[in-house]
């Protein structure tokens, strides 16, 4: 990333400073915990994660940064949507593994055409000698498949895989809240190599894209904290279309 992005990334991270946290991260703590020592714990999940590494370069920031938290969110909405089923504690814990599988893998085809197919296809390859079983390998792909917006999922064949799908898509786009602001869109910009007056062109079209990903998150969970977390998003990046209009724009 070149220097004037980064210096307008660090700009957006400190408008993004100044606004609430959104409520599911302050409210379930606890799962968010168990997620995150799982990530950094697990033998699987540590695995993959070094494995895949190298791989997942800042594609757009869709690379580790972006997986890492997906996963995070992945996994504590499986324990929060499944908690309430009374499943036991091994059942839950297994197929938090699998959400963070998933979400370590979903964007590992990112730069493709269909990048969620070919990620499910590859996902496949590089999950085929590790411990899982054909039911939780079909899990996985059938997450990564049905994780983009805008498109029609194929429904899963066993409940517990549409637990993992549905989390899938809804950490996947708790991302487009604040994370799109502070991350994702200067690694679009850097790419795409756009002056802030192409930036400012672009802001309201975007911004309007954002804000229909409201209405389609799929979990109980995600359909009651996620419309928060674009709202918040969308604040920031008000903000921040301001910023540059203020300092791009005017004069």
């Amino acid at each position: 990333m070149d220097g004037f992005t980064l210096k307008l990334m660090r700009e957006a991270e400190r408008i993004a400073s100044r606004h609430r946290l959104p409520e599911f991260y302050l409210q379930f703590k606890a799962p968010m915990s168990l997620a995150r020592k799982m990530y950094f714990d697990h033998p699987q999940v540590k695995f993959l994660r070094e494995l895949i590494r190298p791989r997942l370069r800042e594609n757009l920031g869709h690379g580790i940064y972006h997986s890492k938290r997906v996963s995070l969110d992945s996994a504590t909405l499986i324990y929060l949507e499944l908690l309430s089923n009374q499943e036991p504690a091994v059942v839950i814990e297994r197929l938090m593994m699998l959400g963070q599988l998933a979400g370590l893998l979903h964007d590992i085809c990112r730069g493709q055409e269909k990048h969620a197919e070919a990620g499910a296809l590859e996902a496949m390859r590089v999950l085929r000698n590790f411990p899982l079983t054909p039911d939780e390998l079909l899990c996985i792909h059938s997450a990564i498949q049905n994780h983009e917006a805008f498109t029609q999922p194929a429904t899963c064949p066993r409940p517990w895989a549409q637990v993992v799908s549905d989390c899938l898509y809804d950490a996947d786009k708790f991302r487009w809240g604040p994370d799109n602001f502070t991350h994702t869109l200067w690694f679009m910009v850097d790419h795409q190599g756009l002056t802030p007056r192409e930036l400012i062109a672009r802001f309201p079209w975007g911004m309007q894209g954002i804000a229909r990903i409201q209405a389609t998150f799929r979990t109980a969970t995600g359909r009651q904290y996620g419309p928060e977390i674009i709202e918040v998003g969308l604040q920031i990046g008000k903000e921040i279309y301001h910023y540059l209009i203020k300092h791009f724009l005017d004069g």
